[in-house]
């Protein structure tokens, strides 16, 4: 049996080969590029800056046909201008063993359709709800300040989507929220370079060399199942039974029989987890920026008491007439990222650009590693975001109402030792798929006693 296989492995690798060699050569030159072994998994971004250092705005992977760009305009000129071109996604063979595949695009659409931003203010009082429970946690234990970042995003998305109260001691979330982690590292590029090497290994048996992909996948696609079915069930009891109602049991009582229709309802399930990972992140790196930037919080509290008043709390009424809050936020996703690399795109057809050929399938910014939300505060600076989640409009809400509401009610400091003396504090994220803080310290106080009863006075 082991020899078939490699007798097979053998004549897949040289089909492949020759089908590579037998490309046409375009007249015009790939841009310019680095031959490596396997693609970086860890801290890609930073490497992919460092050859962009080297070769220019575009790096060519060409034995992996990947374009890299390294300038903002470039990738405004191909991603946005060019976007009939670039704007499908390039499905990794580890995709392929996952959710990611032929129905995919229909789960998504309906996604869209219920998360655009002309609907999305039916979730403001859930939004509003969680947020301020999540001041009501963070006084009363702050010292948990990361459990309740984690708990502030699964619970909102939980009683949006289904209605359900889920708490992160739930073993269920538990179990979902480190299965997201584990699956944004899988389709991370270069994670497995096999398969992404030999794209024929996801017809081989799991134990043939090389492989370990697969049991991988397998693990992936049985939590999806369980995200998928498990708060389903309880959101349509609910329903049933007289519990309450909730926007997946409605949109499935109207398609009673659409199986099709019924697993693409289900599959939300899995886009909001993977946006629970997301927001948290967000918010668990404003946490950590703000403690390092004493001078930018006092600043953002300057402009609250002055527009909110120390009154009341901030709500989304607010937002336009907050914009140093507005720079926070989205400098904030400048410099710190929660995908730093998203789901690479894929070219439908060849294309030029800049005297370079591209096969299918200075920045902008100054200082770009300086946390400066002033370059944000001039209208005509530059905003694009390039890599567009189809659920951006309730973690962008979400994330905003947040910083907002911290920021009017709390002091955000370095941790104090015995003696008095400030705690260092190491700016230190994870690498891969999702970027967030490593586990670290801070102090989290009411700014004044009145702060401390208008967050009490939430709960009633």
């Amino acid at each position: 049996m082991l020899f078939v296989s490699l007798i097979a492995a053998a004549i897949l690798t040289l089909i492949y080969v020759l089908l590579n060699r037998k490309r046409q050569r375009p007249t015009l030159p790939y841009p310019p590029g680095p031959t490596v072994t396997n693609m970086p998994a860890d801290d890609a971004w930073v490497e992919y800056r460092n050859w962009g250092k080297a070769y220019g705005k575009l790096v060519y992977i060409q034995d992996r046909n990947i374009l890299i760009l390294n300038d903002s305009r470039v990738a405004i000129d191909l991603l946005g201008k060019r976007a009939r071109i670039y704007s499908d996604r390039k499905m990794t063979p580890m995709m392929k063993l996952s959710p990611y595949s032929d129905n995919w695009r229909r789960k998504r659409k309906l996604f869209q359709q219920n998360f655009r931003q002309s609907t999305i203010n039916r979730f403001h009082s859930h939004q509003e709800n969680r947020v301020h429970e999540f001041l009501r946690n963070l006084i009363t234990t702050p010292d948990k300040f990361m459990q309740h970042i984690m708990a502030l995003s699964q619970r909102i998305m939980s009683s949006s989507l289904w209605g359900l109260d889920v708490h992160p001691e739930d073993p269920f979330a538990q179990n979902v929220a480190k299965s997201v982690l584990a699956m944004g590292q899988a389709f991370l590029p270069g994670a497995f370079p096999a398969i992404e090497r030999f794209p024929w290994l996801r017809f081989m048996p799991s134990w043939f060399p090389g492989c370990e992909f697969a049991r991988v996948a397998e693990q992936c696609l049985r939590t999806v199942k369980e995200t998928n079915d498990i708060p389903f069930d309880r959101a349509m009891d609910n329903l049933k039974t007289g519990k309450g109602t909730s926007l997946v049991a409605e949109l499935a009582s109207r398609c009673e029989g659409d199986l099709a229709e019924i697993e693409a309802i289900k599959a939300m399930g899995t886009t909001s987890y993977l946006g629970m990972q997301i927001t948290a992140s967000s918010i668990g790196s404003f946490t950590l920026t703000i403690v390092l930037h004493p001078d930018v919080q006092a600043k953002a509290q300057e402009e609250i008491d002055r527009v909110v008043g120390r009154d009341r709390l901030p709500t989304f009424e607010d937002r336009l007439s907050l914009p140093y809050i507005e720079a926070i936020y989205r400098e904030l996703m400048r410099l710190h990222p929660p995908v730093p690399l998203g789901i690479e795109h894929s070219s439908i057809e060849d294309d030029s650009y800049l005297g370079y050929h591209i096969p299918k399938d200075p920045d902008v910014y100054s200082r770009p590693d300086d946390f400066l939300p002033e370059r944000f505060l001039d209208s005509s600076g530059p905003f694009t975001s390039l890599k567009v989640c189809i659920g951006r409009y309730m973690a962008d809400n979400t994330v905003w109402l947040t910083i907002a509401s911290v920021l009017a009610t709390l002091n955000l400091r370095k941790p104090k030792d015995k003696h008095g003396n400030d705690i260092a504090i190491l700016e230190d994220y994870t690498s891969g798929f999702f970027r967030h803080p490593k586990p670290f310290q801070c102090s989290i106080t009411p700014r004044t006693p009145y702060a401390e009863k208008l967050i009490v006075a939430t709960a009633s």
